[in-house]
């Protein structure tokens, strides 16, 4: 995977988590239940969230990427970047 389709990912993550969801769904041609099986989270909600109808918190996020999708290494550089990002905005607040 080429650095930028990397960069891609992980804006998706941050701002159109559901849309991603919805693509990585398709792409591996799971069903909502599958998914749901998967990560523990109901289908309804799944689908809410893809729909854009629904946010998630970053435990949700997580959960998905890793155990609904596999995708470890993105997991990890998505969490680096939060804390990266809190930490900057604590320097900036203190």
């Amino acid at each position: 995977m080429s650095n930028q389709e990397k960069a891609n990912i992980l804006e998706m993550i941050d701002e159109r988590f559901g849309e991603l969801v919805e693509l990585l769904k398709q792409k591996r041609g799971y069903t909502l239940q599958e998914l749901s099986d998967k990560t523990n989270l109901s289908p309804s909600y799944i689908y809410r969230l893809m729909r854009g109808y629904r946010g998630c918190e970053l435990t949700t996020k997580l959960n998905i990427l890793l155990n609904g999708f596999g995708m470890q290494e993105e997991a990890e550089q998505y969490l680096k970047t939060v804390i990266e990002n809190k930490e900057t905005l604590r320097k900036i607040l203190d």
